[in-house]
């Protein structure tokens, strides 16, 4: 039977999850010192086959993870990840199993948030006539220095809560990961907030999640 992978952790502590993607129970198993999380899916072609499903089953798969993370830090699988039968898991976690213990070891007991930053004016910008190269460059020096100005801000005021910064530019947007011990959630959660707003620039706070941004990527993790 086709076998679905949710994430793995460190081998302690054992996480019960009711249910998972189609309504499959969560199975985990220790191997090759670390715990697998999974679900045999009896009729993967129902399961995933359609874009409704597919979405469905994308939402169910999140919710396993946030079950696992109220209890220890899971390191996704890209979704969706299927094996032919859980019996080949070993086979599957081998060529990578010291990648994935050395990273469960950097990144335990921490959980990630993502802080989005949108300017309008950049907004209304991208939307607007051509520019020439010369205001194109100047627009792109503008929005870099900003960011700057944000990041710096941001940094400053959870320095003392937050593990490990990284970030990401998008074309309308630019993103912020954040990599916080989870007995750190509250204080990190206030210090943003005593931070208060930036002026000409919209942040949205979302997580925790999974810190997948602090993985490198290779295999199926992301």
């Amino acid at each position: 039977m086709p076998c679905l992978l949710y994430c793995v952790t460190q081998p302690i502590p054992k996480v019960d999850v009711a249910a998972g993607v189609c309504n499959a129970d969560v199975a985990s198993r220790e191997l090759l010192g670390v715990r697998v999380y999974w679900s045999d899916i009896a009729d993967a072609q129902a399961c995933l086959g359609e874009p409704a499903a597919m979405k469905q089953a994308a939402m169910q798969f999140h919710q396993v993870l946030r079950g696992v993370l109220a209890n220890t830090t899971p390191i996704p699988f890209r979704f969706p990840t299927l094996l032919d039968a859980s019996e080949n898991l070993e086979q599957h976690l081998a060529s990578e199993q010291e990648m994935y213990r050395e990273a469960l070891a950097r990144v335990d007991g921490a959980m990630q948030y993502e802080i989005v930053a949108t300017w309008p004016d950049v907004e209304q910008n991208d939307s607007a006539a051509p520019v020439s190269g010369r205001e194109y460059l100047k627009r792109r020096q503008q929005e870099s220095g900003r960011i700057a100005a944000v990041e710096s801000k941001l940094k400053s005021v959870t320095a003392d809560v937050v593990r490990e910064w990284r970030g990401r530019q998008e074309r309308r947007n630019y993103r912020w990961f954040a990599l916080i011990p989870r007995d750190g959630r509250d204080a990190f959660l206030a210090a943003l907030r005593s931070a208060g707003g930036s002026e000409g620039v919209r942040l949205r706070l979302s997580g925790p999640w999974p810190p997948s941004e602090f993985v490198t990527p290779r295999g199926e993790l992301g």
